[in-house]
């Protein structure tokens, strides 16, 4: 008995120690498992501020581009008035939630602001920042059907915040540049959105209740914006281990950082008593464990050793049977598997680590179910993002699973509803619209004319519909025409009635193209096509629509090679002076003679190159090619059209000039032709053009006149040389009182203001006998000649000169006149 008893005793001691240690090594275990999941915990949580912070900046490029689009900013901006912009963005500024707004030109020149800062000093800045070869970038190429901007974040010193008007101590600023068109499609000027990050975030305060634990975004050993507990003592590292965790002196807080695109650190802290209070806990649980299968052990030894013996060892199963099934789990969320099913199990403590894991690991799955819904999921209409749908339609097509459809829709008049009730209405309109969008195709689809179908929202007002199943065309007609109607039902948003369009293009899978890319640009060719035949409707995807654009596509980069080439030709149509019937100037005209498809039309070529914003550069190869081929042609005048954006362009007038010395023709001899509309709008660039060229010599003529609307005030203040009345009150004027009365209101107009007149369009000897009879100055037109190269120009002006002085030498000797003069037909 007593050798049992000694025997006894030696196996429960060698048992109790054996058992602390075991919990004491559970214990260590559990604690190193309970600060990695903490640390994995706050590097969540990092990462949804560090999201936060990128929403918070990504929606400065957001307002921009609504600014930008905003008509009374895009008048502004076109206008170049300093006053004006500044009256404008400034009260845009605040409520598009950012912090100065600047407007720059094609040089990278900033022309205004919302500040009032000193622009030139504003421009340097930006110089100085490396963004001015972004801001000139946005006039290249840029169009409105395909726009493209520039969102970049920065850090700004000082006097950069001061030069543009940004608040002082702020050293991160994330500055979005988007275009500005014009009503022509033009880009007008850039507009530039600054937001910087503040010292406190209202965003980062209201996560930082939410998730209960402090928030900071630095820069180096900077704090630049915070949120929630001060972050006192945090020293920010990059590179951490997986579990470490950042200790902030003299505050008792621990944290975790990550970092952003610009190197920011984006940290949270929470109370470093959360990771002792665990230590003590699990510590306290192995010790009570230990102790109380000692008391078991104890407690069985007055029965039998062997009873004992079985009692302990079942106890020890028991009260270890959940932390294998515990260890097993946290291993698997170590490796990033945090769906791995886990139910709490064992007995006393055990259980209740068990549960507090199970508690601690459906955290972790919420916070990342709020990542992928941020990352995947359009945050105004909670369709899916282009990224999440692009996702769905591969997996769709991938699948096999019947035929896919792709429908694009775009909103027509979306725009127009924007500048007229302000974003926030048309956010409102966006997610209302979502909402029928998703409802329509979800009653369809109980319906049984699809499958399945997923939603998404592109950019802007585009949105991308991905249906499969049993398809067929009627079905699909059917279903975009019952889409559009009920699109086009009244939305009612603040008591404000509103109707908007749709415009939808589809595209089949197998018929027009197998992978997701193919058919995406299938369908958005088709919506082209559904907007070229009235906005409202819907297309299906043919290769015509896409030869179409193709063609288009192909002519304008066929049209950049010509005018990097020089292969372009200019033709000029004669001008004869109704007086003496002589050659007195001539219009210099653009021809494109292309190599494989032939003369092409410049109604055709013009129009591409206004798209494509080559129309500058087309008018600029014009001017220099006409001024150095007409120089051989003594007397003559020519006259060369110019576009808005060369007038516009502060150095036209240096390059003119610069061409005319070149060519060493006298700068009476060049006239300038621009149009009605442009004359009307005449910026303060286009005045200050105009009063240097014609400082220099240069005239001026308004072309096309008599088609547009005119402000008489403003036609006497720009002193044009001549008025040239368009062909269509040229042609069958003879025949037409309506014309007659109109022809002789602007003759008399010209003759009030001292202006000289041209009629062009003249085919008929008619409507230039009356042209002659109410005193036009000049005319042109087939009657006289087409428009000729420049040898056949010089033989039709010497020929015509040799028949001048043969008609006045044998005038002078009495003889008949070789060819009836010109003036019989006013008779």
């Amino acid at each position: 008995m007593l050798t049992g008893a000694v025997t006894f005793a030696v196996v429960g001691l060698v048992a109790l120690l054996r058992l602390s240690e075991d919990a004491v090594e559970q214990a260590h275990a559990l604690s190193e498992l309970s600060r990695q999941q903490i640390a994995r915990r706050l590097d969540a949580e990092a990462l949804l501020a560090q999201a936060r912070v990128s929403v918070l900046l990504g929606e400065a490029s957001r307002q921009t581009r609504y600014l930008a689009q905003r008509l009374d900013i895009v008048k502004a901006v076109a206008s170049a008035n300093h006053v004006a912009i500044q009256e404008l963005l400034t009260p845009a500024s605040v409520t598009g939630e950012l912090d100065a707004l600047l407007v720059a030109d094609a040089t990278g020149t900033v022309i205004g602001g919302s500040r009032a800062p000193d622009l030139l000093a504003a421009t340097e800045a930006l110089s100085a920042l490396g963004a001015k070869e972004a801001i000139t970038s946005i006039f290249k190429d840029n169009r409105r059907l395909v726009r493209w901007s520039h969102h970049a974040t920065y850090r700004v010193s000082e006097s950069f915040n001061a030069a543009v008007g940004l608040p002082q101590g702020r050293t991160v600023a994330h500055l979005a540049v988007e275009p500005v068109f014009d009503d022509f499609g033009d880009v007008a000027g850039a507009l530039i959105g600054l937001r910087t990050l503040a010292p406190s975030e209202k965003t980062l305060e209201l996560f930082a209740g939410i998730v209960q634990a402090g928030v900071a975004v630095t820069d180096g050993d900077r704090i630049i914006s915070a949120g929630g507990e001060p972050p006192v003592g945090l020293t920010p590292i990059a590179s951490q281990t997986p579990g470490g965790l950042i200790t902030m002196s003299g505050s008792g807080r621990v944290a975790r950082c990550v970092t952003d695109e610009l190197g920011l650190l984006v940290c949270v802290h929470v109370d470093a008593g959360q990771v002792e209070e665990t230590q003590k806990e699990l510590q306290r649980i192995s010790e009570r464990q230990a102790g109380t299968l000692f008391r078991w052990f104890l407690f069985l030894a007055a029965g039998s050793l062997g009873v004992l013996v079985l009692v302990v060892l079942i106890s020890v199963k028991r009260a270890t049977r959940g932390l294998p099934q515990l260890a097993s789990a946290a291993t698997s969320v170590a490796r990033g598997d945090l769906d791995i099913p886990f139910n709490a199990s064992g007995i006393g403590e055990v259980r209740s680590l068990g549960r507090a894991f199970e508690v601690m690991l459906s955290n972790l799955r919420e916070s990342l179910g709020r990542i992928r819904q941020l990352a995947f999921f359009d945050q105004m209409t909670e369709l899916a993002n282009r990224e999440k749908i692009r996702i769905d339609g591969v997996s769709t097509l991938l699948s096999g699973k019947g035929d896919v459809a792709f429908f694009f829709i775009d909103v027509d008049r979306f725009k127009s509803i924007n500048d007229t009730f302000g974003h926030k209405t048309g956010d409102v309109l966006l997610r209302q619209l979502a909402s029928r969008l998703k409802q329509f195709f979800e009653e369809r689809q109980e319906a049984g004319d699809f499958r399945q179908f997923a939603a998404g929202r592109l950019s802007g007002d585009e949105f991308l519909i991905i249906l499969s199943g049993a398809l067929t065309i009627d079905g699909l007609r059917a279903c975009a025409e019952a889409l559009i109607q009920r699109l086009g039902e009244t939305y009612v948003i603040d008591r404000a009635h509103m109707t908007i369009g749709a415009s939808i293009g589809i595209a089949i899978s197998g018929r027009d193209g197998a992978r997701y890319d193919e058919l995406l640009v299938n369908a958005d060719v088709a919506m082209y096509e559904a907007k070229r035949k009235g906005r409202n409707s819907f297309a299906f995807f043919t290769a015509e629509a896409a030869e179409l654009v193709h063609e288009r596509r192909a002519l304008e980069q066929d049209l950049r090679t010509a005018l990097r080439d020089g292969s372009l030709d200019v033709f000029y149509q004669p001008m004869i002076s109704l007086a003496d019937s002589g050659v007195v100037g001539a219009e210099a005209l653009v021809r494109w003679a292309h190599p494989s498809r032939g003369n092409i039309p410049p109604g055709k070529f013009i129009s591409i190159a206004e798209e494509a914003g080559l129309i500058a550069e087309l008018g600029q190869f014009v001017l220099a090619r006409a001024i150095e081929e007409v120089r051989h042609v003594s007397d003559i005048r020519i006259s060369v059209n110019v576009s808005v954006l060369q007038l516009e362009d502060p150095t036209f007038a240096a390059s003119v000039e610069s061409c005319l010395l070149k060519a060493g023709v006298p700068p009476s001899r060049l006239e300038l032709e621009v149009t009605e509309s442009v004359a009307m709008r005449a910026s303060d660039v286009v005045l200050r053009q105009l009063k240097q060229l014609r400082a220099l010599g240069v005239r001026f003529s308004i072309d096309d006149f008599g088609t547009g609307y005119s402000n008489l005030s403003m036609l006497a203040r720009l002193q044009f040389d001549t008025l040239k009345i368009d062909r269509s009150l040229v042609q069958g004027a003879r025949a037409s009182v309506e014309q007659q009365v109109i022809v002789r209101t602007i003759l008399s107009l010209a003759r009030s203001l001292g202006f000289g007149t041209i009629v062009e369009g003249i085919e008929q000897a008619e409507d230039l006998a009356f042209m002659m009879k109410e005193g036009a100055d000049v005319a042109q037109g087939y009657y006289f000649s087409e428009a000729l190269p420049i040898r056949s120009f010089e033989a039709f002006v010497n020929a015509r000169r040799l028949r001048q002085m043969s008609r006045l030498g044998k005038m002078h000797l009495g003889q008949p006149e070789p060819y009836p003069d010109i003036k019989r037909l006013s008779r």
